[in-house]
């Protein structure tokens, strides 16, 4: 039987397999980026493998270059192991310090012991909690996303039932993680499981298939429990927890997050945001709680940008300038520059707004060849071999564009302006890392937001601990029914502040 020597940073794991393997099915475990969820357009699950694999692809030969290919570099997407070959794969991303665990967190009045779960489209938080504390916390990236980076392509994949074993499997090994040898699943009373409306269906083996399509309908808005051991059998004595939520593209983790914020608790004017792949906002002023869902996208979060990556080591997540106007770049781990990542983007967009090297429609000023031999306009980062490209501004736009116009339409839902907020709630694995004020210059959000920002990490995470304590999950309900939606995509509004939105401004 032929083997695959898998080498992971120093690991190496020997995987028998017959007749002919895709290396995407051997590499999907470990976190590979596959934004484009496998269609061979992205080029991003680029791995080193030697040895018995299938022939070279027309897709590889127009995305990798020839002195790629000449080093053995393949896409995982597109080779297939068909005899004794090896893989290189980087040292995974699954780690805790790569994935938002913190947040604001209240006491949950819960007793014994519960897990609490944040499925976001691209991260997962695993808690263990006893009586309502947060004992132990474990990351990883969502196995999910080798069927793509965000909920529409991983719907129109239509695999529904593979991506539920997917994230049961993940979750039950996080779920041990957590828990340690000193606590058994039998020990655990309770696990609440927060997510967007697609990550639940995904969990529980519903079809999405309606959430992609107008209406919008799905299945299911959950807000109800089920013995947990009908998805994860060790834990006969839980029950599981999924929380409401408001619509298809409004979650139960915006629920969550939303109780986490207090913001309705207050006699304030509050805006909230979750900036991912799916941005969801929400506002409160006298009473009124609106909500709405935008799509943002998956290039803020690094994915479809040409050199986009995972806030990982190397990635650049902060660009500024010297005394001369030159840019200036820092890494994470303060390694060579691998690429760019969410928050060095828009750090980067920033600075070329500011010093005039983006004009107001978003055109490069002075471009020069995409060193990849694209042929695209591109502005290089000095010498870090990074560049950003006219494509990645155009998606950047696109993003920034959706997420100000939802602010601002849920503002004149309310008859309220920017200046009147009291406070602006950032939360999310992307959201909490940006400069708020680069956000601002590029247009992100109104500039009067600025220095109301406050940041409140993984709300949804602190959301989910705050649903073991039964007072929580009724306040949880009711803010679900109180919730009025903005339906963005029916709104005049919100089309004409998108077309108004998509042009950088300076300040």
């Amino acid at each position: 039987m032929p083997f695959i020597e898998l080498h992971i940073g120093e690991r190496c794991e020997r995987i028998p397999f017959s007749g002919e393997i895709p290396l995407s099915s051997v590499t999907a475990p470990y976190g590979l980026p596959m934004p484009c969820g496998g269609h061979h357009t992205c080029g991003k699950c680029k791995i080193k493998a030697v040895g018995a694999l299938s022939p070279i692809t027309p897709e590889e030969t127009r995305l990798l270059t020839q002195q790629e290919l000449s080093e053995g570099i393949r896409m995982a997407c597109s080779a297939a192991a068909v005899g004794d070959c090896t893989v290189y794969l980087p040292e995974t991303s699954r780690k805790n310090n790569e994935v938002l665990l913190t947040g604001t967190q209240r006491q949950a009045n819960a007793n014994g012991w519960g897990i609490a779960v944040d499925i976001g489209t691209t991260t997962i938080a695993v808690y263990a909690c006893h009586n309502g504390q947060i004992v132990r916390s474990a990351g990883q990236m969502n196995g999910q996303s080798v069927h793509g980076a965000d909920v529409i392509t991983r719907i129109g994949a239509k695999r529904h039932l593979e991506l539920q074993k997917i994230v049961v499997e993940q979750l039950s090994q996080m779920f041990m993680q957590v828990l340690g040898d000193e606590v058994a699943p039998e020990q655990v009373e309770q696990i609440t499981i927060t997510g967007n409306t697609t990550m639940l269906h995904f969990l529980m083996g519903l079809d999405p298939s309606s959430i992609a399509v107008s209406p919008f309908t799905p299945q299911s808005l959950f807000g109800e429990f089920t013995p947990a051991a009908q998805l994860f059998p060790a834990f006969q004595n839980a029950q599981l927890y999924l929380p409401p939520c408001v619509s298809a593209y409004v979650g139960a983790d915006m629920v969550c997050a939303i109780t986490a914020s207090q913001m309705c608790e207050k006699e304030e004017t509050a805006l909230l945001a979750d900036i991912g792949t799916n941005g969801e906002m929400a506002l409160y002023h006298e009473g009124k709680l609106v909500t709405c869902s935008t799509a943002a996208g998956p290039a803020l979060e690094g994915a479809c940008i040409h050199n986009g990556m995972a806030a990982a080591p190397g990635a650049i997540d902060r660009v500024s300038l010297d005394e001369n106007g030159n840019l200036v770049w820092h890494t994470i781990g303060d390694v060579p520059a691998k690429g760019l990542c969410g928050s060095g983007l828009i750090s980067l967009i920033a600075r070329l707004v500011e010093t005039g090297g983006i004009d107001e429609t978003g055109a490069l000023t002075d471009p020069v060849d995409a060193p990849d031999g694209s042929g695209e306009d591109c502005v290089l980062i000095g010498d870090s071999g990074v560049f950003l490209t006219q494509q990645d501004i155009r998606q950047v736009q696109l993003a920034k564009a959706a997420i100000c116009a939802g602010i601002l339409t849920m503002l004149e839902e309310c008859e309220q302006e920017a200046s009147k907020v009291d406070v602006f709630y950032i939360c999310g694995g992307f959201g909490s890392y940006i400069d708020p004020h680069a956000a601002a210059v590029i247009g992100m959000f109104p500039p009067e937001l600025e220095n109301k920002v406050q940041v409140l990490g993984n709300a949804a995470g602190s959301g989910a601990v705050m649903m073991l304590d039964a007072q929580h999950r009724e306040m949880t309900t009711n803010l679900r029914d109180r919730a009025t939606l903005i339906e963005l995509s029916t709104s005049p509004v919100f089309m004409e502040q998108y077309i108004e939105q998509m042009c950088f401004g300076t300040e």
